[in-house]
């Protein structure tokens, strides 16, 4: 994988390193509450080697000092011993024994130096400098005694209390800043580590290239991951935003879906709930009328019906009266937005809605409004919760199954597609919704050409019919007025909808 694929993962995925890094400053926190205050004595010893003198006289200083330097480097595991740590606990009296002392005391010895450091951590800083001044003391004592001659002379070695250790003011432990910055890099680190792993073992469609693989077929198109969907669904309405553009992508790729045939209607469906297929169904129909096509939209989903309440419509009659015969269809046909496109609401909620999606009345109205308008989309139910949407794809050009990024699953997909194939439903196409897009990966082409010029907006059906036919007359003849010779013409400003002044 290459960075900025790894760097869109840590953007998806953003929740589970931040919450890696927040548990990783909580243990840091837990740590500095429980740990123990400590405080740190160091004292510092010398260490000299007797000077020895030969048949001339010379004292071999030089390599004296060569010695304690190599021999510095062995005392230091003296300290630990019992020979060392007895005596003190019992000079001092400490309340501890030699193994729990001995994880207090700790010796070092900076390199190519004859200084022995002895540090003592403790509670009391008072009683930290004093263990560390005895413990070295006592080392130096057992040092000599080592290094003393068999024949009971005096030691080749000496070691003398250089520095007293000082007693600290601080507390050397817990280290704040130091605990919370380790434990936010542990907690960061594996919150990453955890962000990468779900990404790659989570199976669900993600993106267009998903989509195409496990379907073989490449999508109509997707639809962008918008927080303000919520809010406005209806994101075809504003034609000039890229959303608007994305549909309009998915409308042109649904014309050459049927390549024998013109597509007329066709159903909108997907496997599961909640993954948009009542907004693209919605959102396509506006993007068809925008094109100056009759487009009717009927909310087919008997069962929880959504068209309604996403164009703020009365959905009490509708579809479900006019199979049954209790209302007419012109009666039930809304216009919406100035009759930019008809909408058929789903009415009544029938008992059974298959049976009567399935009926032969049901077949008379979609053989209607076939033959009323340019394109009928329905908004049918979920593929895999009922059977209604293979009942009603039976009666149209085909079926458009809609998934949802990160949301969506492949057994789902594949499930639904089996389900169409096994009925004879011709599938169209597939459009993913929510799709995440990278920053600066929409590219506005027309706004940097019509930036400082007016546009027109898209016109409903009956309005462009008007002015087509009003273009196709002549126009009448005026005698321009003449101003000194010179002709002059009064052009006339059209200043209806579908103009910007």
């Amino acid at each position: 994988m290459t960075f900025a694929e790894y760097f869109t993962i840590l953007q998806r995925r953003w929740r589970v390193w931040v919450a890696g890094l927040v548990l990783g400053l909580l243990a840091g926190a837990a740590a500095i509450a429980t740990a123990e205050t400590l405080y740190t004595a160091t004292a510092t010893s010398f260490v000299t080697v007797a000077e020895q003198v030969d048949d001339t006289g010379q004292g071999e200083i030089f390599q004296g000092s060569q010695f304690a330097v190599q021999r510095v480097k062995s005392y230091a595991p003296l300290v630990k011993s019992p020979d060392v740590l007895g005596p003190v606990i019992s000079e001092l009296g400490l309340d501890v024994t030699e193994r729990e002392l001995a994880t207090l005391v700790s010796v070092s010895s900076a390199p190519e130096t004859v200084l022995l450091d002895v540090s003592v951590d403790d509670p009391d800083p008072a009683r930290a400098a004093r263990t560390a001044d005895a413990v070295s003391e006592q080392l130096g004592t057992v040092i000599e005694g080592l290094e003393t001659t068999r024949e009971g002379g005096p030691s080749n070695v000496r070691v003398s209390l250089a520095r007293p250790a000082e007693v600290p003011v601080k507390p050397s432990s817990p280290r704040v800043l130091v605990d919370l910055v380790l434990g936010a890099v542990a907690g960061l680190a594996l919150g990453l580590m955890g962000a990468v792993l779900r990404h790659h073992l989570d199976t669900r469609v993600k993106t267009q290239d998903g989509v195409r693989t496990l379907t073989d077929m490449s999508p109509l198109g997707a639809t962008l991951h918008e927080r303000s969907a919520a809010k406005r669904p209806l994101v075809a309405l504003d034609w000039r935003s890229s959303s608007a553009e994305r549909y309009r992508t998915i409308r042109t790729a649904l014309k050459f879906a049927t390549i024998d045939r013109e597509l007329r209607h066709f159903a909108v469906t997907s496997s599961a709930a909640g993954e948009g297929k009542t907004s693209v169904a919605c959102n396509l129909a506006i993007s068809w009328a925008q094109s100056g096509a009759s487009v009717c939209l009927v909310e087919a989903d008997l069962r929880r019906p959504g068209v309604s309440r996403f164009l703020g419509i009365d959905g009490s009659l509708g579809l479900s009266d006019v199979v049954v015969g209790e209302s007419r269809l012109d009666d039930v046909l809304v216009p919406w937005n100035q009759a930019l496109l008809t909408v058929l609401p789903a009415g009544s909620l029938p008992p059974d809605p298959a049976a009567l999606l399935g009926s032969s009345a049901m077949a008379t109205l979609v053989e209607t409004l076939h033959g009323r308008f340019d394109v009928v989309i329905y908004d049918s139910p979920p593929l895999l919760s009922v059977t209604d949407g293979v009942v009603l794809g039976h009666q149209m050009d085909g079926v458009v199954l809609v998934m949802r990024a990160f949301s969506t699953r492949p057994e789902h997909v594949r499930s639904s597609i089996e389900r169409l194939r096994n009925a004879r439903v011709d599938l169209l196409g597939t459009v993913l919704t929510r799709e995440r897009s990278r920053r600066g990966g929409e590219h506005d082409y027309r706004s940097e050409l019509t930036r400082d010029r007016g546009e027109l907006s898209p016109l409903p059906p009956d309005l462009a019919t008007d002015r087509a036919r009003a273009a196709a007359s002549p126009p009448a003849q005026h005698p321009a007025p003449k101003t000194n010779g010179v002709s002059l013409t009064r052009v006339r400003i059209d200043a209806g909808e579908g103009c910007d002044r």
